[in-house]
C-alpha cells in the first residue's frame, strides 16, 4: 500500500504523519486530532496556499511522497478558560488557562502552585520544549491537553 508522509506545520510542534493514498483530508484531520488534541472542526489544512477540503483524497492531490501542510487552528470564541493537565514526576496538576496564555505565565502559575522558582521550570508539549514568549496555542494546547514539567534542581 502506497503511503504519503506529511509534516504538519503552523505551530512550534511539527508532527510527521504517514497516511495511505486512499485516505481523505478528513481522515488526516482525525489523525491530527489524535496527536495534537485539536478538534477536527477547528482545523484548516492548506497546501501551497490552497485550502484542502475534507472530501479530497490524498492520492488525488499530487503532493509527492512527502509534503508539508500548513495547519491553521480556529481560535476558541471569546477566549474561554479551560483545564490542562501538567505532569510533574508523580503529580498531575490541573491548571486553568486560555489559548492566548503565554508559556511564561503558565510557569508563573506553576511557581505559585508548586513553590518552584520559575527559572527552574521547563515545560514540554509533545516532546517539544516550550519557549516563554509563545502563547500556549503555538503548542496546540487545548482543553485537557497534557504538558510535561521538569525542574532544574541543583545539588547542595
Amino acid at each position: 500500500m502506497a503511503m504519503l508522509h506529511f509534516a504538519i506545520t503552523g505551530g512550534e510542534v511539527i508532527p510527521e504523519i504517514e497516511m495511505p493514498m486512499f485516505a481523505t483530508i478528513l481522515d488526516l484531520k482525525e489523525r491530527i486530532e489524535e496527536i495534537l488534541d485539536v478538534d477536527v472542526v477547528r482545523q484548516t489544512l492548506n497546501f501551497n496556499n490552497q485550502v484542502l477540503t475534507n472530501d479530497q483524497t490524498i492520492g488525488h492531490l499530487n503532493l509527492g511522497p512527502f509534503a508539508a501542510l500548513a495547519l491553521v487552528v480556529t481560535p476558541l470564541a471569546g477566549q474561554p478558560k479551560f483545564n490542562i493537565l501538567v505532569k510533574y514526576i508523580n503529580e498531575e496538576i490541573n491548571i486553568r488557562v486560555k489559548e492566548a496564555t503565554l508559556v511564561v505565565d503558565l510557569k508563573r502559575k506553576l511557581e505559585r502552585r508548586c513553590g518552584i522558582l520559575i527559572e527552574k521550570i521547563t515545560l514540554h508539549r509533545l516532546s517539544k520544549e516550550m519557549e516563554d514568549d509563545f502563547p500556549l496555542s503555538a503548542y496546540y494546547v487545548c482543553e485537557d491537553s497534557e504538558v510535561e514539567m521538569t525542574t532544574k534542581i541543583e545539588p547542595r
